[in-house]
């Protein structure tokens, strides 16, 4: 098992489809177009000092993608610090059990560390599991993590989807590169 920050365009592509994965298993009401995680994962790559924004991927033994972990850094009201926010974090089901989530999430809090995060925050969310939702927060809570507070969350009645779905189908441009950049390594 490896686990490390996504460095190129192909690796942004290889998080694309993991978030679909994701969504196509937990995803029930939200909203998701693979195309802005792309597009997300393609600006981390591009920001070399990843100073906002950075993501990483737990590899297999045959190289094969199984997991992810995407995380921001974002300033404190309160001090001249930062705090961490978890924004998206999976595993997929032939990989649980083994050390790809915790990998994860320690490279998310040397991440953090190294900038100075007054507080690192991870939520688990999850529409239909509430059992699957306990098992993460225990995982989570052995690592250090407390429950503080409640997140509350509402899905305003005048959301609409911003994207067009047929244009959610094209080739992104963060796609081509990631292709083009695989095939350059082959």
């Amino acid at each position: 098992m490896l686990v490390r920050q996504i460095e190129t365009p192909a690796d942004g592509v290889l998080v694309e489809i993991l978030a679909q994965q994701h969504h196509d298993e937990y995803g029930s009401s939200r909203e998701f177009a693979a195309k802005a995680v792309g597009q997300a994962a393609f600006r981390c790559v591009m920001d070399k000092s990843r100073k906002y924004l950075n993501c990483w991927i737990a590899l297999d033994d045959n190289n094969e993608p199984v997991g992810y972990l995407a995380g921001t850094l974002r300033d404190s009201f309160y001090s001249y610090r930062y705090y961490a926010v978890q924004e998206m974090w999976f595993v997929t089901p032939r990989a649980r059990g083994t050390r790809a989530a915790i990998e994860l999430l320690l490279q998310f809090e040397r991440w953090a560390v190294a900038r100075n995060a007054e507080r690192i925050y991870m939520q688990v969310e999850h529409d239909a599991d509430d059992e699957l939702v306990e098992r993460i927060f225990n995982l989570i809570q052995r690592l250090g993590y407390k429950k503080q507070g409640y997140i509350g969350v509402k899905v305003p009645k005048y959301t609409t989807p911003t994207i067009n779905k047929d244009e959610d189908n094209d080739r992104s441009t963060h796609r081509t590169v990631g292709a083009n950049s695989a095939q350059q390594q082959q």
